[in-house]
């Protein structure tokens, strides 16, 4: 049986998530984040053009704007809502059979691993909501969906970690979020997909570790 904080957790999650509708994106649409996704990823963010996005998908630039009128501001902000949808929808799948905190853990770190290695546009994202928080350069409405994402998404591991008996555990998760999203850079994978498993049981290995030291440190200096 789901403990009631996990359930209330995942079911605020799973609302935030439900204000995403893409039932009317059009295919043209779909293809137009898609390739502004890969062009960023290939050349940097800044140097993607509203030319070369309608080159990518072969139609005249002047008719990237019929369906997306704001341009690249819109096409950014619908980016990032994309990802997080994307995102989002694998972390409800695999919280989808849980019972415990211990396996709300796992699923969460596994999921959040397994994406950062293969998705490079988790990177690119990471990065642009990591800058905004220094020169905010994301539209105001935009910087609050990002917020209030991350804070719900958030909550589904500081949560967790709680029902597993661990204090501090918000200390723990910035260290925790920052490892997995460096992932990148300090994982052996070798990306074969077979491996991938193992991979993820080191990480949870690791994010566990976290928690029991920064758990122990807490309660030595309430000690001390």
């Amino acid at each position: 049986m789901i403990e009631p904080a996990l359930k209330q957790a995942t079911d605020d999650f799973r609302q935030n998530m439900a204000g995403y509708d893409w039932s009317n994106q059009s295919p043209t649409r779909r293809r137009i984040l898609e390739e502004f996704l890969r062009l960023a990823i290939e050349i940097g963010f800044n140097s993607v053009s509203m030319r070369m996005v309608a080159r990518a998908v072969d139609i005249k630039a002047p008719s990237i704007y019929a369906h997306f009128p704001d341009g690249r501001d819109e096409i950014v902000a619908e980016s990032l809502r994309w990802h997080f949808h994307q995102f989002g929808t694998a972390i409800l799948d695999a919280l989808e059979n849980c019972e415990t905190p211990e396996e709300y853990w796992s699923a969460l770190v596994r999921v959040h691993l397994t994406r950062q290695l293969q998705l490079p546009e988790s990177n690119l994202w990471d990065l642009l909501i990591a800058t905004d928080e220094m020169v905010h350069f994301l539209r105001p409405e935009l910087r609050s969906e990002a917020d209030k994402w991350v804070a719900l998404y958030e909550q589904l591991y500081v949560v967790a970690a709680r029902e597993m008996g661990f204090v501090s555990s918000d200390k723990a998760l910035r260290i925790i979020t920052t490892l997995l999203e460096g992932a990148c850079k300090w994982c052996d994978w070798d990306g074969d997909a077979s491996s991938l498993p193992e991979v993820a049981d080191n990480a949870v290995a690791m994010t566990r570790m976290i928690l029991v030291s920064v758990s122990n440190s807490s309660v030595n200096a309430v000690q001390g």
